[in-house]
């Protein structure tokens, strides 16, 4: 499959550079809108069938999810975010065990491990 990149709660200049970004690297970009919050990480990377699913309390930070990026892609991507001044805190990879969990869900864990490795601050 081809290299994804699954984005919510983009400004839209950032998700503009980013969309130049991912193109310019051969990743397809798909911002999840709120309606789509609630829908599996499976179904949003095209794995299984797509249900809406409304996420109850919606992504408020930006977030990334990284799917099908082979080897050295997603150093390079990394990279290539932090060196444009638009690096992205909340960050996952789909696994065979996170790809059954709603964005939303995905979201709310990674926060937290954001909040963990940062001390307990909150952003």
């Amino acid at each position: 499959m081809k290299p994804m990149l699954l984005c919510a709660g983009f400004d839209t200049g950032k998700l503009m550079r980013l969309s130049f970004l991912a193109a310019s690297m051969g990743i397809e970009m798909k911002e999840v809108k709120k309606d789509q919050q609630g829908m599996t990480l499976g179904a949003l990377c095209g794995l299984e069938p797509q249900a809406n699913g409304r996420a109850p309390g919606g992504i408020s930070r930006e977030m990334l999810v990284m799917a099908f990026f082979p080897d050295g892609l997603m150093d390079r991507f990394l990279k290539a975010l932090r060196d444009t001044g638009d690096a992205v805190a909340l960050k996952a990879v789909l696994t065979p065990h996170n790809r059954a969990w709603t964005l939303e869900k995905l979201y709310r864990e990674i926060q937290m491990e954001h909040m963990v490795a940062q001390g307990g601050k909150k952003k």
